[in-house]
Order: structure tokens, then C-alpha cells, then sequence
């Protein structure tokens, strides 16, 4: 390992002796008409962009900034690149070669994607000459910087999936909903799910109509490192003195809407209230539904309870006028 270690400090050794002496050569040999320029080794590094901001359409997201190097000297640089971009994936050179002056321009791409977290953070570009008409100067120049800022905005997508495409219930009865609420988010946040009832022709929610009401359904999405769900359980009460048939649908959302657009819109659950009807009863003798067939009475039954009926009505209205007339 000593050895090595000899061998390393004498090859840097060799560099310095090599650069320096490459640098008092170029001072020498550099024509009058560069006399001006600058003659150690140098890189100007400047970026278009001075902030930027990413706009999330979908889980990623990927914004370019536009960047040059220039070369003020006499002689042809190697410059390398490097990138400080936090939790943002880069893509940009490495390294290029810039003629004797003269600029040369490059892109750098940022990405981020659902998983970097809302917020602020700097970017810092830096360029480096390495070389210098083929010799190495890496160990006597000094990193170009250029630093902006990147805006990651908040990014949330929600989804539901109900436990069922369509309920049917009598005027009066509950109606039982399930569901799974799920987000991604680059935001740790809590949200509070709700349901909405839509009537169906309708391009919006209106208010619910007399009689539906949310007796039962607490519901919240936790969302911590990217993305959150929660098994939803809402009770509804219906009217009990519906005329006619109501239909529509219902609508599970979270807090950020305040309204449900119409059930064609919006992932939905259709929903119908049956009218009660109206069942008159009748009482008579040798119809459908009577007395008789309550009792259990059969059709060829029936002349003989009648008779009984009427013998038994006249015995004691007999026996009424004759304790009267004893009286």
C-alpha cells in the first residue's frame, strides 16, 4: 500500500510539473492577437433559467434548463459536469470539449415524480476544466457554479372503487354504500371523504331532497409517504312518503370538492327509491282478499258459516226482547 501510495504522490507530482510548465509554455507561444485573452485555464458557465417549476399532469413530470459554457482562452478545454439536485433525477453531459474561444451549449433535464415531496430546493449546475490543450488541470482550477430554484407543487390523484353499481330500496328504508377510497400524494395530509346524492338528469348537486339524510358514515384517507386508503361505510335514510319513484345516484368524494357534478360525470352508484303503494283493504264475503279467506275459509265453507252467522244474530236478538220484556 506504501508503495502505491509513493507512486500516486509522484504521478500528481508528475501533473503539476507537466501543467506548470504547459502553462509557461502557452504564456510564451500565445500569439500578440491573443495577448488579451485570459491564458490560465477558465470556463464561464451561465443557464437561461433562473427558477423552475414543475407542473404535474400525470405522476411525473420533466422540465429542461437550457445552459452554455465558453472558453475565453487561447487553447482547447476538457470541462466536466456535475449535478447537486436533491431528491430530483438529472440527465445532462458529463463532459465536452470547448475550442479555443468559442461556447457551446447543452440541456439539462429534471424529473421528479410523486414521490418527491412538495416543496422548494436548489439546483446547483457546476462545470469544471480538466483539461487544457490535452494536458490535465484538474488539481489547479476550480468548479463553475450556477444554482436556481426548482418548485415542486403538490401533486394528489384519488380513485374509488364502490362495492356495488346500483342499490334499489322501498320508500323509508336505509341505504347501505361501500367503498374504497385511495390517493397518491406528494403531501403528507389527512382527507375527509364524504357522499353526495345526485338526481338523475341533473348537471350538478343540488340540495338533497326532504327526508335523505346521512344517518351513519365517518370516513377519512390518511396519506403519509406517497399514498393513503380507507374502507368507507356510509347509512342514508330515505323518504318514507315518496309519490313516485325517485331515482338518481350517489357520489363519494373527498373534501376538496364541495359539490358532485351529474351521475354521468362522475364514478357513481345509481340509486332508486320505490314509491309505496297503497293497499286498500276490503272486507266482504265471496271476494278475493276477504274476511273469509283470512279466516281460512274455503269457497264451499262459506253458506255454512253464513247461515250459522245469521241463525246465531236472530237467537240472540230473540233472547235480548224476551229478558226485556221480563224486566
Amino acid at each position: 500500500m506504501a508503495g502505491l501510495s509513493r507512486d500516486s504522490g509522484v504521478e500528481r507530482w508528475l501533473e503539476a510539473v507537466l501543467s506548470v510548465g504547459f502553462l509557461l509554455v502557452l504564456s510564451m507561444a500565445v500569439p500578440v492577437a491573443y495577448a488579451q485573452q485570459q491564458i490560465f485555464p477558465a470556463i464561464n458557465l451561465d443557464c437561461v433559467e433562473a427558477d423552475i417549476e414543475f407542473d404535474f399532469t400525470t405522476t411525473t413530470d420533466d422540465v429542461l434548463v437550457h445552459c452554455t459554457v465558453e472558453n475565453p482562452t487561447a487553447y482547447s478545454e476538457d470541462v466536466s459536469f456535475g449535478y447537486d439536485v436533491g431528491p430530483m433525477a438529472v440527465s445532462g453531459p458529463s463532459s465536452m470539449t470547448v475550442e479555443a474561444d468559442s461556447e457551446e451549449s447543452f440541456e439539462v433535464e429534471l424529473r421528479v415524480d410523486k414521490t418527491v415531496e412538495v416543496g422548494a430546493y436548489e439546483v446547483t449546475i457546476s462545470a469544471q476544466v480538466t483539461g487544457a490543450g490535452g494536458i490535465p488541470v484538474s488539481f489547479i482550477t476550480n468548479n463553475e457554479t450556477y444554482t436556481l430554484d426548482a418548485v415542486v407543487p403538490e401533486f394528489i390523484a384519488c380513485n374509488v372503487n364502490y362495492g356495488q353499481e346500483s342499490v334499489t330500496v322501498e320508500a323509508g328504508e336505509e341505504v347501505l354504500v361501500s367503498a374504497s377510497y385511495s390517493c397518491e400524494s406528494n403531501k403528507n395530509q389527512s382527507l375527509k371523504v364524504e357522499i353526495h346524492l345526485v338526481i338523475d338528469g341533473s348537471s350538478h348537486e343540488d340540495m338533497w331532497p326532504s327526508g335523505f339524510n346521512v344517518v351513519d358514515g365517518a370516513c377519512a384517507v390518511i396519506i403519509s409517504g406517497g399514498d393513503g386508503m380507507d374502507n368507507c361505510q356510509f347509512r342514508i335514510s330515505t323518504p318514507s312518503n315518496l309519490d313516485e319513484d325517485w331515482s338518481g345516484c350517489l357520489i363519494i368524494l373527498d373534501e376538496r370538492f364541495l359539490n358532485a357534478q351529474s351521475c354521468e360525470e362522475e364514478d357513481s352508484i345509481s340509486l332508486t327509491v320505490n314509491a309505496k303503494e297503497s293497499v286498500a283493504a276490503s272486507i266482504g264475503f265471496g271476494q278475493n282478499g276477504t274476511l273469509f279467506e283470512d279466516l281460512g275459509i274455503s269457497e264451499d265453507e262459506e253458506p255454512y258459516v253464513i247461515g250459522g252467522s245469521a241463525a246465531l244474530l236472530i237467537l240472540i236478538v230473540v233472547v235480548v226482547v224476551v229478558i226485556r220484556r221480563r224486566a
